[in-house]
């Protein structure tokens, strides 16, 4: 007999933190998160603590965790949508349906306590995280930003009354990069035809100093109207930069301006450090920052964060001109072999569009849900 319990210990914590390592430790194709952050998840250093209710579970049998899951009220979500929405996020469970319906009851009744009409997921916190429930693409290696779940989560959720309520994508582009013609035309045209073009910085801090608030102001303004999004708290800004000056430098981001050197939009990539967080199973210490470091210097792979671009410049070229040019420079970098994306919506033709001027593969489907409580 299994039981699900509400956990508040710190102990219990790295247990539902480590359990999906734990089941999935081998399958090729999972990529663990970075333990420490998702611990921190769990504490007042989450950058919405405050801003969201939030309570974890796990499912348990003979001593042994067989299953997780956490339920979240983001607070701020609910009043830019005029909302009651909570969200599941962190599901995880063995192969067997009676304990996963058991964790999704336990979510939705903390959700049914705090005055909630409808529950969705998975989602996490914010778009930054790992969204949406993988549903095609089991057999192609995760990436870092990305979540990854065995195809019976699929049918437990829905057979638990859950029906689709979004839907991404995910590409990957092999190097070196075969480009359409009309890639290199449209990048001469914008900068012909509008002006716009980059400017170039000595590192990161200096990029960040100069158009830290613009950055994020911009991802606020353009992923606005996207599915699960809300605007970036100050505590979530200085965290992301904290590990955008770990990770980066200038050859992963191209900033653009326009004829009056306003800003107008960027392109950001990282190195993938899906495979240090492979072999260190999550954990940095003692040795796993080494792995780490040689992934950010000699990068395999990279992975294609974001693309944000004005409303007013959308239909101009821009985004094209921002994948050209990153794709320049990852070219040039001889140990990258692939970029993954990150969710594409496929109700956001835009992004969409962008993309079919490059040999691309689809590698995996994720799928949000949603029940009415």
């Amino acid at each position: 007999m299994f039981t699900i319990r509400k956990i508040n210990k710190r102990k219990d914590y790295k247990k539902f933190v480590r359990f999906p390592t734990e089941l999935y430790k081998d399958n090729p194709n999972y990529i663990p998160p970075m333990e420490a952050d998702e611990l921190k998840m769990t504490t007042k250093k989450n950058a919405h603590y405050g801003e969201c209710e939030q309570v974890h579970f796990l499912a348990e049998e003979n001593g042994k965790v067989i299953g997780r899951i956490a339920c979240l009220v983001m607070h701020e979500y609910n009043k830019k949508n005029n909302s009651k929405y909570a969200r599941f996020t962190r599901f995880d469970v063995v192969d067997r349906e009676d304990v996963a319906h058991a964790l999704l009851s336990a979510a939705e009744s903390l959700a049914k306590e705090q005055g909630m009409e409808y529950i969705h997921g998975p989602l996490g916190y914010d778009d930054m995280e790992r969204e949406g429930l993988m549903v095609y693409g089991f057999e192609n290696k995760g990436s870092f930003i990305t979540s990854y779940n065995a195809p019976y989560y699929q049918t437990y959720i829905e057979n638990f009354g859950y029906k689709p309520d979004a839907k991404w994508v995910e590409w990957r582009f092999k190097f070196p990069m075969k480009m359409d013609d009309r890639v290199e035309r449209i990048a001469n045209v914008v900068e012909k035809r509008y002006g716009f073009h980059e400017q170039h910085y000595k590192s990161i801090s200096e990029a960040i100093k100069k158009h830290g608030d613009e950055f994020f102001n911009l991802v606020d303004e353009t992923f606005e109207e996207l599915y699960g999004t809300m605007p970036f708290n100050k505590e979530l800004r200085r965290q992301i930069i904290s590990t955008f000056k770990l990770i980066l430098d200038t050859r992963y981001v191209c900033l653009v301006f326009n004829k009056k050197e306003e800003f107008i939009g960027f392109g950001l990539t990282w190195p993938s450090l899906a495979d240090a967080m492979q072999k260190t199973h999550g954990r940095m210490l003692p040795f796993g920052f080494i792995k780490w470091l040689k992934a950010i210097k000699h990068p395999n792979a990279v992975e294609l964060g974001i693309i944000a671009v004005k409303k007013e410049y959308q239909k101009l070229g821009v985004t094209g001109f921002i994948i050209k040019k990153l794709f320049d420079r990852l070219s040039s970098i001889p140990t990258i072999k692939y970029a993954d994306t990150g969710v594409q919506l496929e109700t956001n033709t835009g992004a969409i569009t962008s993309l079919e001027m490059f040999e691309r593969e689809l590698i995996r489907r994720k799928t949000c849900y949603i029940k009415k409580l």
